[in-house]
């Protein structure tokens, strides 16, 4: 038990750290641009304060729900999930419509189902692995209708498009079913057919095609390949130690956005090499935690929820940071706790305090779970 209340405790405080730093991050890496656009140089600040106190709130009701209201809710989230994508598609707006209005308090509240899509996807392919355990090998019974309802989000969420987001949850559904139990030869059947979806939605989206041809030859389409080089040049001029908190060159609108996808930049122009690798020890200890979770759990449904939460966290990390770095081509996927965005940073933490109550369902924190059928 003191070992399990342990591993959640440290991967609290690590939420709560990242989420610190980005706040600081973000007023740091904004404020030049916050008061060009809005005359406020807190203006992004004080606005992702408020999401991290919903975010908060979000996080210690989640921690306190029983594990198995979340198996008895999958499929409603997830069918929620999947509509709220439909709508999107319809009636979404922003940059690349990835963006759903609803009225609210005389205005109206906008948010990114695709976020909302990922930690339902995850508490349905938990639910589902287990109910259906006995099914998993039989390709027709166990693995197509997994793969059609992944498949189906997936498609949604590609035709807002943001090929991005398909591909991470892609690989966190890939990773769910393997550790699920499925035949590998099943997944990687369905991997494949990933590829020739990305090939075909490559070839009919010339802005995603753009992204692709700027990460292979920078030369060939300096425009394209802009942020990466910026974002590069920033993180030389970071060194060891850094330029200082505030002082980056970056900020000062040479870097489109340094608040949101490329924050992970501006922390190393101002805190350096220390402070990048600060920030990897830091998801990784997330992602070593949030597995041995995972493996006290009380039951295998705990245990599948835990890897498909930590897994959703580590894998945006890696992609974005892999992006900032220029070793991936640019996905528009934030940095998980730091980036600016409420759905990113809300639906996170929301996923944190799901964590943190597989952790209490452990042997001996409390009674065993008493697994919905």
């Amino acid at each position: 038990m003191i070992a399990v209340q342990r591993d959640s405790m440290l991967v609290l405080l690590i939420c709560l750290t990242l989420v610190g730093l980005g706040l600081v991050m973000i007023y740091s890496s904004s404020s030049v641009l916050a008061n060009v656009r809005f005359g406020d140089s807190g203006f992004f600040l004080k606005r992702q304060s408020i999401r991290v106190f919903i975010g908060l709130v979000l996080m210690l009701a989640f921690s306190r729900m029983p594990l198995h209201w979340w198996a008895r809710l999958s499929r409603p989230i997830v069918l929620l999930a999947l509509l709220s994508l439909l709508l999107v598609l319809a009636w979404g707006h922003g940059a690349a419509q990835r963006w759903l209005s609803i009225p609210a308090w005389g205005g109206a509240l906008a948010f990114q189902p695709a976020e909302f899509a990922k930690l339902a996807l995850v508490l349905y392919l938990a639910d589902v692995l287990v109910r259906k355990r006995d099914e998993l090998h039989d390709f027709s019974r166990g693995f197509v209708p997994r793969l059609l309802v992944v498949g189906f989000a997936l498609v949604l969420i590609v035709l807002q498009p943001d090929l991005g987001t398909a591909i991470a949850l892609g690989l966190i559904a890939l990773i769910m079913l393997w550790v699920g139990g499925m035949r590998l030869y099943h997944l990687a059947g369905a991997g494949l057919l990933a590829l020739l979806g990305i090939g075909f939605s490559l070839m009919h989206s010339s802005y995603q095609m753009r992204r692709l041809v700027s990460f292979i030859d920078p030369e060939r389409d300096p425009a394209g390949s802009y942020q990466v080089l910026q974002s590069l040049y920033g993180m030389g001029n970071g060194g060891l130690l850094g330029v200082g908190l505030g002082n980056s060159m970056q900020k000062e609108q040479y870097l489109p956005e340094p608040h949101t996808d490329f924050v992970f930049s501006v922390i190393g122009e101002e805190m350096g090499l220390v402070g990048t690798l600060a920030v990897l020890g830091l998801f990784a200890a997330f992602s070593f935690y949030g597995v041995r979770i995972g493996t006290r759990a009380g039951d295998t449904y705990g245990f599948l929820v835990a890897i498909g939460i930590t897994a959703m966290i580590s894998i945006y990390a890696l992609l974005n940071i892999g992006v900032v770095v220029g070793v991936l081509p640019t996905t528009g996927l934030p940095l998980p706790f730091v980036s600016y965005g409420g759905s990113s940073l809300m639906g996170n933490m929301a996923g944190v305090g799901i964590l943190l109550g597989v952790a209490r369902t452990a042997p001996g924190h409390q009674e065993g779970l008493v697994r919905w059928q």
